[in-house]
């Protein structure tokens, strides 16, 4: 295989030592980051991965539009321990103890942002060793990897070629089984038995570039014309997308046949893939970032003004989000609903909060029109996380709204404005009216500015404590006011008007899309994106604009199904 490799941290010597360290299927020219951009340092006939997204202005060269092109993506966290699971049967989990995930755009799974130094590489070296060895000492498992019982070449090759395909997400080529072979067979020269050379096979395709990227290939890399991705290559954007790990045997088959480049049951593939269990993974993932479920856990409350908090009832908050999605991602509600639906998710620890008798320890689905409470806006998760640890904060929630919601990004806030709780020990601090308090903050032109643009989406959610709790009065007895005026003069009451106002806005039906798409490649939105987004939207939204329905588009669409070579 000769492939042209280009990351922004994979250096020519972090590269050897995954050549050569671990004897990878690995040959051709490393793209010197130090050159010059058309320099033609580090060209080859092989292919590129590209350096990143659209980028600024369109090559010229470019024909029927721009999809974009992405970055070489190297296995996050959760992708490399799922494929290991999926794969080999392996529940050791090494990624999530040996290193962490970088993010960006507000994932874990950016592939810019996926750095591998010889540290790094050291790690996933030895975590190799020790997913090889748990295989291999489980007669199961190793009857998944080890199909033929000789010791000859065509056994060992047809071992190659078995787990190669499943770990490289596609065929192994002759040249490349031959690398492989030789790790055998070097260590059979070493005194090694059988098995044991076949386990530093395995190693060896756990430790190569091929396992821990996924690469894509341009069949010319000096063109721009946009070209279909190769079958295994939308199989692994497929899989990871929606299951945060490789490719199953259905979907390699659909690959082999070439059936997966059909629209028509690439639509029915994706809707099946949805409906199966493994697409949980994709609402954890996105959702616990995108809606910060991840964060509950972590969330600090001070548990002498909230006595009611405790590490079950954060994990309750959160599960409650991922079930509360799911509803959206998996059926056919319209994400229009999102904010209103009128569901929630409730076991004993959630309904004590809720004011909702639930005797039950497991999650129940439950409709309750008396609890003013409805929506994700209602969930007690959001709620929390939008608070301070002492009280309610009318403006991170608001802020929260925006960035998150409408894809807003307000202006960070001067120099200098002085704090709104001067003393957070105080009893004024978490137990005054904090509405009463930040009009009086707004009286200082220097605090207007950021306040009058964030705090009404919060103070129409003042009716919820700062864990999510109903309260019709502050804790010194004044009553909540959750009436408010945006600064475009709009006015509404309480978490009823201000779900009305959130959903009516064109930025609410437009956001989703672009976290999805972020999501879904694992790169950021550019110009270039925008037409194929304005046109899956207007598809969308002129009929049922449920989650599911989006991202079957959004996967149907040239964006996932294409690219470009690199600028």
């Amino acid at each position: 295989m000769n492939t042209h490799l280009t990351h922004p941290r994979l250096t020519l010597a972090s590269l050897g030592a995954l050549c050569l360290s671990a004897a990878l299927a690995c040959t051709g020219v490393v793209a010197d980051e130090d050159a010059p951009a058309g320099s033609g340092a580090g060209t080859s006939t092989g292919g590129t991965t590209g350096n990143g997204g659209s980028g600024g202005a369109t090559p010229p060269s470019i024909v029927n539009g721009d999809p974009g092109t992405k970055l070489m993506h190297r296995l996050n966290s959760a992708e490399y321990n799922n494929t290991v699971l999926d794969v080999l049967g392996s529940a050791l989990a090494p990624a999530s103890s040996l290193w962490s995930s970088e993010e960006d755009h507000g994932f874990d799974n950016i592939a810019a942002a996926m750095h591998v130094d010889d540290k790094q590489f050291q790690r996933y070296f030895d975590a190799a060793g020790l997913i090889a060895d748990d295989v291999f000492n489980n007669a199961a498992l190793k009857a998944t990897v080890v199909t033929c019982a000789t010791e000859d070449s065509a056994c060992v090759q047809s071992v190659i070629s078995g787990i190669g395909l499943r770990l490289f997400r596609r065929p192994l080529a002759a040249e490349e089984v031959a690398t492989f072979e030789k790790v055998y067979t070097a260590a059979k020269a070493l005194g090694e038995t059988h098995d044991n050379s076949l386990k530093a096979v395995l190693r060896s395709l756990l430790s190569s570039a091929e396992f821990l990227y996924r690469i894509e290939l341009d069949p010319d890399p000096a063109s721009f014309v946009a070209h279909p991705v190769s079958a295994y290559e939308l199989a692994s954007r497929a899989s990871y997308f929606l299951w945060n790990s490789a490719p199953d045997a259905a979907l390699l088959a659909a690959a082999e046949s070439g059936a997966i480049l059909d629209t028509t049951q690439f639509s029915t593939i994706v809707d099946s893939m949805i409906a199966d269990a493994k697409s949980d993974r994709f609402t954890n993932s996105f959702v616990g970032q995108w809606l910060g479920a991840r964060q509950v856990a972590k969330h600090g409350v001070k548990t002498d003004l909230f006595p009611e908090w405790t590490p079950a009832l954060a994990a309750s908050m959160a599960n409650e989000v991922y079930y509360y999605f799911n509803e959206f991602a998996k059926g056919d509600h319209s994400y229009l609903d999102f904010l209103k639906a009128d569901i929630n998710y409730i076991d004993t620890n959630l309904g004590a909060l809720y004011g909702i008798p639930a005797a039950d320890p497991n999650f129940n689905r439950v409709t309750d029109t008396t609890d003013h409470r409805f929506g994700f806006l209602g969930t007690a998760a959001f709620l929390a996380l939008s608070s301070y640890e002492y009280r309610t904060a009318p403006t991170l929630r608001g802020r929260w709204i925006l960035i998150n919601l409408l894809c807003i990004h307000p202006k960070d806030p001067p120099p200098g404005v002085p704090t709104l709780d001067a003393d957070p020990t105080s009893p004024d601090a978490s137990e005054g009216n904090v509405r009463a308090r930040l009009e009086q903050h707004r009286q200082d032109p220097v605090c207007a500015s950021c306040h009058a643009a964030l705090d009404p989406y919060g103070i129409a959610l003042e009716n919820f404590d700062a864990i999510g709790k109903w309260r019709d009065t502050y804790k010194d007895g004044t009553p909540v006011d959750a009436s408010t005026t945006t600064v475009e003069g709009d006015n509404f009451v309480g978490l009823q008007g201000l779900t009305d106002y959130v959903t009516g806005k064109d930025e609410f039906k437009s956001c989703i899309s672009e976290k999805l798409f972020t999501y879904s490649l694992g790169r950021s939105v550019e110009d270039a994106d925008q037409q194929y987004l304005a046109a899956i939207r207007a598809e969308w939204l002129a009929g049922n604009p449920s989650i599911k329905d989006l991202t079957r588009r959004l996967m149907l669409a040239d964006t996932f199904r294409f690219r470009r070579a690199a600028q």
